[in-house]
């Protein structure tokens, strides 16, 4: 992940024009080590008003910055965005009261 972020952020304005569109208002990544640290996870979380829409940008977009991504992602995770069955599925929204 930071390898590729080194690479590719350097993109900003690429990255800035591709969150705008999916409707994303802020990105946190965070890098969970492993005891072993012969993998390490990164756990990235997206703020938007639409996850659908979002996914869906991810999914479809021809944005020369998502298109990176993606395939990025495939190669990195095995996550293709493409293929709807991969997105993920909610299973807890929890918010204070």
């Amino acid at each position: 992940m930071k390898k590729w972020n080194d690479e590719n952020l350097v993109d900003k304005e690429g990255r800035d024009r591709f969150f705008k569109a999916a409707g994303i208002s802020r990105e946190q990544v965070w890098i969970q080590r492993n005891p072993d640290r012969d993998l390490d996870l990164a756990i990235i979380s997206f703020e938007t008003h639409d996850p659908f829409d979002t996914l869906q940008q991810f999914a479809t977009s021809t944005d020369p910055w998502a298109v990176k991504f993606r395939e990025f992602t495939k190669k990195a995770y095995g996550i293709d965005f493409a293929q709807e069955s991969q997105l993920n599925e909610i299973a807890i929204d929890w918010r204070h009261p």
